[in-house]
Formats: structure tokens, C-alpha cells, sequence
């Protein structure tokens, strides 16, 4: 990420970036042992207890959506140069894991603008997703 590991941590977790990337924290605090809910889509919500946070370093947490089965994410953060190596690792998705590959890099797309304060359109973010998704089949 082209940003210090601050920078990017706030991205990750300030609840007035959340939206430009990933979507609304409608309750919750990224804190060892809380439980975020972050809403997607209107009526479409996943549920995580926070299970490390190491501010600008790490953030791993249980992530559930309704119709899916519980998996785990761990992020971490490392400086680099004057930018920041992010790692997403993404466990337990099953047969989900072929949808999340192409929705994690557009969701980093979007992390990307804002960090760089170049905003994605939010209106564009299937058609992203779909042109990912078809490099990635493809």
C-alpha cells in the first residue's frame, strides 16, 4: 500500500474510512475480544469478533456473513520504504474462497484510492469485481 502502516491502519479500522472500502461499522470497536458488525449492503451484514489487534501491525478476527460458514481474516502491516507491505490472509471459506479472491483485491482497490485520496466510484465496484473475477478464472 502506497502509505505508512498508521495510515493504512487507520483505513482499516476508522470508522469514517470503513465505507470507502468495505462498508458501514454499524456497532463494535476493532479491540482484542470485541465484536464488529459491518454492514455491506442494506440488509446484508457480517459479524466479527475481534480476535488480535495490534494497531498498525495486526488485525485478526472471525468473519461471518448469514449465509456463509464462519471463516477467520488476519491482516497484517509492515513498513516498506514509504509504503506498507499488507497481508490478507483469508481462512475456512470453503467453497466461498473462488468468489472472495476477486472481492478482496477490488475491496484493496478501494483502500488504495482512499489511502491515496483518489476515491473509487462505489458504483463501479462490480464492475471491477467482474473484471477481476474473470482474470482470475481466466
Amino acid at each position: 500500500m502506497p502509505a505508512p502502516p498508521a495510515r493504512v491502519w487507520w483505513g482499516l479500522t476508522d470508522s469514517e474510512a470503513l465505507p470507502h472500502w468495505l462498508g458501514t461499522l454499524s456497532s463494535g470497536r476493532f479491540a482484542a475480544g470485541d465484536v464488529v458488525i459491518i454492514r455491506h449492503a442494506e440488509d446484508y451484514s457480517s459479524t466479527s469478533k475481534v480476535l488480535t489487534c495490534e494497531p498498525g501491525s495486526i488485525l485478526s478476527m472471525t468473519w461471518e456473513f448469514p449465509d456463509e460458514p464462519l471463516s477467520h481474516l488476519r491482516i497484517s502491516l509492515a513498513a516498506d520504504g514509504d509504503g506498507t507491505h499488507l497481508e490478507l490472509a483469508h481462512d475456512g471459506l470453503g467453497a466461498e474462497a473462488g468468489g472472495y479472491l476477486p472481492g478482496w483485491h477490488t475491496h484493496l482497490l478501494y483502500l488504495e484510492g482512499l489511502l491515496t485520496n483518489r476515491p473509487r466510484d462505489p458504483a463501479s465496484f462490480w464492475s471491477t469485481y467482474a473484471g477481476l473475477d474473470a482474470d482470475s478464472a481466466g
